[in-house]
């Protein structure tokens, strides 16, 4: 956090109340609370390398985990060298919050093993929607019960155990890089990479095309959650070496905008699950997670109405059976957004270096294109190389997709939010590599900056918080939490074809018939 004339001129207050500071935001003061002290962070706002509506989201509030769970420590000694105002008085009257505690007896399932499921092949539409309904049904009875609770815990007490979770974590080295991690899959990555080219160049039939885009598609998958490594600074530690990394990683090989991808990663870190703020669950017109989407929600990261109009209407009624095909154009999708936030974002960083490497993407995938003995072969290279990587969008939506899209206040904890919005996807141990240590999304959103081969060492350590705090630890096999998602989705899908009825039976009783006297 570089050094800011604007601090020279702060008045030390003496303190500051909950009360003061709101009424000081609403004047158009940047104000947060960390660890008791109030920060103001005007000037910095369009500097902050996550983005200035990541701050934005936080102001007025005490965000003392959000801070230390998303940066390093040298960060916290810059701020109260350059941000800080004065201490905060808090008021003890304003501090309970419940938290969903654990209920073992009246739960559907054991928390601590994996929900699972068993999916019959072959099943009919019929049957196929009965099995998701009553996954997602279970699921549901499971949030409510855990949200009744039975341990009312203050804010406080909820961040004291979260604390000692991490210092717990610090102290058995979770938070050190293994290089010889990536050392293994920078292997991978170069096995994949060969082998694509090497079939592209030296291919003379048309499964030796195929199997390039097939093995492209892999190099591509893999290479990302490096890239997703760099873009929360946990390889190196250092802002500027991880986003050349990043940069590296996305936009020369990937052709995508890591700068746009830290923007949007960085929302919804903060405001996850939240239809108006949350980037990553507005995908009107083809998906809707709640039914607030139908009431044309703003979306403050777009800044626009996200409109439910015919197009949304109809993608969202069928949007459980549209799902995986939906998610397979992803790729594309994202090529689309990194463009309008290079190109009309006012917030790019390296906007110059950025274009430079997609650029160079397109250069270098052409001449593997040009390789391609027809047309028709370049069509079914792209389209192959790009939709089979469709997993790693299942992947991230799964984790959220089926969960809470409530808004419990600002005064809700950290880790009670992340945990209520997000689910764990387990799997054998000898497949972490296909997801890439991220199915454990929970155990993720509570620490960013963890590096994700130390993911899975952390759950029982979760688990143990969880207990402590009153809090539920979200975790299906593969299978079930995709019932999962196909559940929730189908339920808000249901919603659309109810409102369709009753527009269709008020239509009738408006022009003097009604659907009966129809049929």
């Amino acid at each position: 956090m570089p050094p800011n004339t604007e601090t020279q001129t702060f008045t030390i207050q003496n303190g500051l109340t909950r009360l003061d500071i709101q009424e000081r935001v609403k004047q158009g003061d940047a104000l947060f609370i960390f660890e008791n002290k109030v920060y103001k962070v005007n000037r910095f706002m369009k500097k902050h390398p996550g983005g200035e509506l990541a701050i934005r989201h936080v102001l007025g509030k005490d965000v003392t985990d959000e801070i230390r769970s998303m940066h390093p420590p040298r960060v916290y000694e810059r701020m109260i060298k350059h941000y800080y105002i004065g201490d905060y008085i808090r008021d003890n009257n304003n501090v309970t919050l419940v938290s969903g505690a654990k209920t073992r007896t009246t739960s559907t399932h054991n928390h601590d093993a994996p929900m699972q499921i068993d999916w019959q092949g072959g099943m009919s539409v019929k049957a196929f929607n009965n099995e998701i309904e009553q996954l997602h049904t279970k699921h549901a009875q499971d949030i409510k019960t855990y949200t009744k609770g039975q341990k009312n815990l203050t804010m406080l007490e909820i961040r004291q155990e979260f604390q000692q979770l991490e210092q717990e974590l610090k102290d058995r080295g979770m938070f050190e890089c293994n290089y010889w991690r990536y050392a293994k899959e920078c292997c991978r990555y170069t096995t994949f990479i060969y082998l694509s080219l090497w079939l592209a160049f030296r291919g003379y039939d048309t499964w030796h095309f195929i199997l390039s885009a097939v093995f492209m598609a892999c190099f591509w998958h893999q290479l990302v959650f490096t890239a997703h490594d760099a873009g929360h600074n946990g390889i190196t530690g250092r802002v500027e070496i991880d986003h050349l990394i990043g940069v590296t990683i996305a936009d020369f090989i990937g052709g995508l905008s890591i700068g746009w991808w830290k923007k949007n990663h960085n929302v919804h870190h903060i405001v996850t699950n939240h239809p108006e703020n949350d980037p990553d669950i507005q995908h009107l017109p083809f998906f809707a997670i709640s039914t607030r989407f139908f009431n044309n929600l703003y979306s403050t990261y777009y800044n626009r109405v996200l409109e439910f109009d015919a197009a949304a209407k109809f993608f969202v009624k069928y949007q459980h059976y549209l799902y995986y095909l939906v998610l397979s154009f992803g790729r594309f999708n994202l090529h689309r957004l990194s463009f309008l936030y290079l190109f009309f974002d006012k917030e790019v960083r390296n906007r110059k270096l950025e274009l430079t490497g997609i650029t160079v993407f397109f250069i270098w995938y052409s001449y593997v294109l040009s390789y391609m003995p027809s047309w028709g072969m370049v069509f079914a290279y792209v389209m192959i190389s790009y939709m089979l990587t469709f997993p790693l969008h299942v992947q991230i939506t799964l984790s959220h997709f089926g969960m809470s899209t409530e808004d419990l206040g600002p005064d809700e904890a950290f880790p009670a939010k992340q945990l209520r919005t997000t689910m764990d996807v387990d799997c054998p141990e000898w497949f972490d590599w296909f997801h890439g240590g991220l199915q454990y999304q929970a155990v993720h959103h509570l620490f960013p900056r963890l590096p994700r081969h130390n993911l899975r060492q952390c759950v029982p350590l979760v688990k143990q918080f969880c207990d402590r705090a009153g809090l539920h630890y979200y975790v299906y096999d593969f299978a079930t939490g995709n019932g999962v998602i196909l559940g929730a989705l189908k339920s808000v899908a249901d919603q659309v074809g109810l409102m369709n009825n009753v527009a269709k039976h008020n239509a009738g009783v408006w022009s003097g018939e009604t659907l009966e006297e129809k049929n």
